[in-house]
């Protein structure tokens, strides 16, 4: 819903929507009315006529999100796929606002496996990734350039990695070795709720039935070689 609490209500932004279509995947946007959100890209929402504090309110969308977002209170901004803004009831020329974004064809989904990997060495080249680590693993066991990566020509799947309990509003998976015993009880790798992504973890084999993916870690000691992410 876009909203803005001091317009009056002759005005009626009460019924005002953005909005896509529900057989694609949620971008994830929120809307603020107080200021862009922390942790997120934002996009400020203004037009400069209407008196009713429209200079706090902003369009956001996770960091991660493939769309770049531009707004323009007066016309359509030259070069870029632009979705007109309009509320008729409101007089403070709501004819002539558009948010535009990049014209260019989105990226296709990350397919599994071929388009990931796992790697112990860095992000390699032509790979974004989120990096998995356990604070409580000594530096010997070199878990600082440990990443888990996706082809950077693909959409970002949006994964995160939490060394300390499932995240809220995530489909999370738990990513367990038993025989180690610096603190992986409660690490997990998360993806959104609306993610083709069903991920299963298991420490000891390949799960019948899936196509996995084999995390190693050859400086750490405790059985760090036959861990796989299946899907």
């Amino acid at each position: 819903q876009i909203k803005e609490p001091a317009e009056p209500s002759g005005h009626t932004w009460n019924d005002n929507f953005f909005c896509w279509r529900d057989i694609r995947e949620n971008p994830g946007f929120r809307w603020s009315y107080a200021g862009p959100i922390a942790g997120m890209k934002c996009t400020r929402i203004l037009e400069t006529a209407d008196p009713h504090t429209w200079a706090d309110n902003y369009l956001c969308l996770p960091q991660n999100s493939p769309h770049n977002l531009r707004w323009n209170s007066a016309g359509k901004i030259n070069g870029k796929a632009c979705i007109q803004w309009r509320e008729p009831a409101d007089p403070h020329t709501w004819n002539d606002n558009w948010l535009c974004k990049d014209n260019f064809k989105p990226k296709g989904p990350a397919e599994w496996p071929q388009d990931f990997r796992w790697s112990n060495a860095g992000i390699p080249s032509g790979y974004d990734c989120v990096q998995i680590k356990e604070p409580a693993e000594p530096s010997a066991h070199t878990w600082n350039d440990n990443f888990f990566c996706w082809r950077d020509i693909r959409e970002t799947p949006g994964f995160r990695w939490s060394h300390a309990g499932p995240v809220n509003g995530m489909k999370c998976t738990r990513i367990l070795e038993t025989a180690d015993p610096h603190t992986w009880t409660d690490n997990y790798l998360c993806v959104p709720k609306y993610s083709h992504l069903n991920m299963a973890w298991n420490s000891a084999r390949k799960i019948p039935g899936k196509a996995c993916m084999r995390w190693v870690e050859p400086a750490d000691p405790h059985t760090w070689k036959d861990n796989w992410l299946c899907n």
